[in-house]
């Protein structure tokens, strides 16, 4: 099946936007016959042809997220599977290392116990912020692309990413190349590059998730109270262990946790500890964040970790601090990542005479 084949499935996304009050741009309309030719040969009962899947990318705020939505909510059939990229691989990390010390373990007959767990019998597998960071990641994401396309899995993935910028660090770079043929060789890839950035149009701000936070610039009382906030007391401060890391914290308390900057980016936090916590406390607060010439570079770099997982999770996240903040995040040097975070920090609503 070609993407010419399914011209009317195209109306599902034209119809969805028009019950939300959107209109979509030319580059979301140039993209939707391939992604409806994707959803139509996952409602078949054979395994999907060649490039069928699609790998799509893009600058942030241009619409892949909404496009992959629309797609596996179009697709009435039980066996789909939507997550994160991030989600996906702590299930399937703590999958394969949960065999460790068990008799006749061999990881890599976990890891293909552990996908064959996961996948089951999908058709359909939706992947939003596909990336490749960690080298350590590059055979595990080699293998799950070689093993979704012999099953004839339709794979519908975004990214902001190129298939060839993948994995960036020169150093590393190689041991990701034959993902990157997978890829290149059996998805349509499709750049979605409009002129416009959907994230920073001006326009009435959610109430709820990660748009309902606040960057305030300074701990002034009015401010705080302004959004909500009661600075925690001494005796709320707790010890929080989400892995195999213990983390100072301010306060835990129901649906709010809050970190001092120098606790929880100068310790040895990870993607997975954030994960975790996301899960059960859906408002953060970071208090204490240095002006951007202050930190280091690994702290500037797990801050933009916590701020990619709690936007991607919908966690509501008050920043208090960075007051010369001006776009630019030391420690994250590629053009993408600055340009994705950019974007989502760029989110949190700024407090009348706060200043921007």
């Amino acid at each position: 099946m070609t993407a010419m084949q399914a011209p009317g499935a195209a109306d599902e996304f034209q119809l969805a936007a028009q019950a939300q009050g959107l209109a979509l741009d030319a580059a979301q309309l140039a993209v939707l016959p391939a992604l409806a030719a994707a959803a139509a040969a996952a409602r078949s009962a054979e395994p999907a042809p060649d490039n069928t899947s699609v790998y799509l990318w893009g600058p942030p705020g241009r619409g892949k997220t909404w496009l992959l939505d629309t797609l596996f909510d179009s697709v009435d059939i039980p066996e789909k599977r939507r997550l994160h990229f991030h989600d996906f691989f702590r299930e399937l990390h703590a999958l394969v290392f949960a065999g460790y010390g068990n008799p006749g373990y061999r990881q890599d007959s976990a890891f293909a116990a552990a996908l064959d767990q996961m996948l089951g019998r999908v058709r359909l597998l939706c992947f939003d912020e596909f990336h490749v960071k960690d080298p350590a990641d590059a055979a595990f994401i080699t293998r799950l692309l070689r093993t979704v396309l012999d099953r004839g899995i339709v794979l519908v993935a975004t990214s902001n990413y190129a298939p060839q910028e993948l994995l960036p660090d020169e150093m590393f770079h190689h041991l990701f190349e034959p993902g990157i043929a997978l890829i290149a060789g059996h998805l349509q890839v499709l750049e979605l590059d409009g002129d416009t950035d959907y994230r920073a149009v001006a326009g009435p701000r959610s109430a709820s998730g990660f748009a309902a936070g606040y960057h305030l610039r300074s701990d002034d009382d009015v401010l705080l109270a302004s959004a909500g906030l009661i600075p925690p007391g001494a005796a709320e401060a707790l010890q929080l262990t989400p892995g195999t890391r213990t983390l100072d914290a301010l306060r835990a308390d129901g649906g709010q946790l809050w970190f001092d900057f120098e606790d929880l980016c100068h310790a040895q936090s990870a993607t997975s500890d954030y994960l975790h916590l996301a899960q059960a406390h859906r408002h953060w607060v970071i208090s204490g964040v240095p002006p951007t010439e202050g930190s280091n570079p690994y702290g500037w770099q797990r801050f933009g970790n916590v701020v990619d997982v709690l936007y991607d999770a919908g966690c509501r996240l008050d920043v208090i601090g960075m007051p010369d903040y001006d776009g630019v995040f030391p420690g994250i040097a590629h053009p993408t990542d600055l340009a994705r975070i950019r974007s989502r920090f760029g989110m949190l609503q700024q407090l009348p005479g706060h200043g921007s």
